[in-house]
């Protein structure tokens, strides 16, 4: 397991149960924070993003940077590998560009210097550019007015250009609209990619084989539509966007407090060739921004906030006797985990003895249950406190208590099924499954047992069943 800090220094740590949850190697790639780290798919390369304005690419057997990504010009928020071509890089900044770039091309001349040495420039071979930035058109002065006085012509006159002018400035200022968080689609679609933002709750999907002009804001494939709710509120921020196992589901964390799920073939409406599963076609794809559907649920927790941009998902996918679950980082101090099979969610609607859970009506008349495995209070200044729901809420996550005192931040799954969350308390905890939760959870505090160890928090009748 990799960790980056402030400092840009890279630790590894081991996830074996038999070994020490320890740092057993450092090394320091960047003079600035590192905001994100992914692996190849072969684990022989490691990609850090930095606030140093740039990504690298490091060579693990030697801990030597072999090339490096730096053509933006704010931080980089995100990196990525593409599917199938560790070749290929998405990186995503706080400057509203998403840059692809091919390892096997040559950037300009010059070498960097690094913090772990020297190496060439990356070459950038497609640039998207203001991503999320939503141009406003012009609108002139209506002809219904022509019939009024001269000066009631020139007033109105006066307002469109001084709105056409706010318009402008506004649609330069967001030119520079960070994009938080990307991610390919998966084998077959690894052509698509899925962009999100700090100015609104839609995703944006890509088609990399495209040709986007510099000059502008780029044409998306698609944009999902707003949750309703916050159509009837405001926009709120995407933090993080991560797939479940078979890439049906998106799983988009929101900052009003909420993972929405999408479905991935509802991203475009209507005739989508290139959502199909196929031989990726060579020609030229003219993008159109066709209308996608927005989420078809959400998750909320009482003890799930995200107070911060650094606040981020994670899933562990469905391997043997593993169930996929969705891990969140949260304010309040604590990961919380998600089920995320769908059959347990319809079955988790009614409980066991007491009939349906508490029903839930949306403003639409669509029937709906509410599912809740803990209390569905919510302090007054949460978001979610009062916007008002379309999309059925299910409120079963169980959260991570004791481990941490501070804001959770980056969460993330080891291959052996273990959770790694990292917190602004300096601490990196390693979370397995087993018996040992239930007896920290009844055990009290006699006999130092709890001291250094978190547990789940689970009902009062969770350990009395067999």
């Amino acid at each position: 397991m990799a960790v980056g800090d402030e400092e840009g220094w890279v630790h590894l740590f081991d996830t074996d149960p038999k070994a020490a949850f320890t740092p057993h190697l450092r090394f320091r790639c960047h003079h600035n924070a590192i905001m994100d780290l992914q692996f190849s798919s072969d684990d022989k390369y490691l990609a850090t993003a930095s606030g140093d304005q740039s990504a690298q690419i490091i060579d693990m057997i030697t801990q030597q940077c072999i090339a490096v990504l730096a053509n933006h010009t704010s931080s980089v928020k995100q990196v990525c590998f593409q599917p199938e071509d560790d070749n290929i890089i998405a990186t995503s900044s706080r400057d509203g560009t998403v840059r692809l770039w091919d390892l096997r091309c040559s950037g300009n001349s010059n070498i960097a210097i690094t913090a772990c040495g020297t190496a060439p420039y990356a070459s950038s071979i497609r640039t998207i550019t203001g991503a999320h930035a939503d141009i406003l058109p012009a609108t002139p002065p209506s002809n219904s007015r022509l019939g009024y006085d001269l000066l009631s012509a020139l007033i109105e006159y006066a307002q469109v250009l001084t709105s056409t002018s706010e318009r402008k400035i506004e649609s330069a200022r967001r030119g520079d609209i960070s994009i938080t968080s990307l991610s390919f689609l998966g084998p077959g679609r690894e052509h698509l990619l899925l962009t999100a933002s700090d100015a609104s709750s839609c995703v944006k999907l890509w088609d990399i084989r495209g040709r986007y002009s510099r000059k502008g804001p780029s044409i998306p494939v698609s944009t999902t539509r707003h949750p309703e709710s916050h159509e009837r509120h405001r926009h709120f921020a995407i933090n993080s966007l991560t797939l479940n196992t078979d890439f049906s589901r998106l799983y988009a964390l929101s900052k009003d407090n909420t993972v929405y799920a999408y479905s991935t073939s509802h991203l475009i409406l209507g005739h989508a060739p290139e959502l199909a599963v196929s031989e990726c076609s060579r020609q030229k794809h003219m993008a159109t921004n066709k209308e996608g559907l927005g989420p078809l649920y959400g998750f909320r927790h009482q003890n799930f906030h995200a107070g911060s941009f650094y606040v981020k998902s994670a899933l562990r996918k469905s391997r043997g006797d593993q169930t996929e679950l969705l891990a969140v980082g949260s304010t309040d101090g604590c990961p919380v985990l998600f089920p995320t099979d769908e059959r347990f969610l319809r079955s988790s609607r009614c409980s066991d003895n007491t009939g349906c859970l508490p029903s839930w009506s949306p403003p639409s008349g669509r029937p709906g249950l509410r599912s809740s495995g803990f209390s569905s209070a919510r302090s007054s200044s949460s978001f979610s406190s009062f916007i008002k729901d379309t999309i059925p809420i299910f409120e079963i996550g169980t959260p991570l208590i004791r481990g941490h005192d501070t804001e959770v931040t980056s969460v993330t799954w080891a291959q052996n099924g273990s959770l790694v969350s990292i917190a602004d308390d300096y601490r990196v905890r390693c979370w397995r499954e087993g018996p040992m939760a239930a007896d920290l959870r009844a055990g009290g505090e006699e006999q130092g047992r709890r001291w250094g160890c978190g547990w789940a928090a689970v009902d009062e009748e969770w350990d009395e069943l067999e």
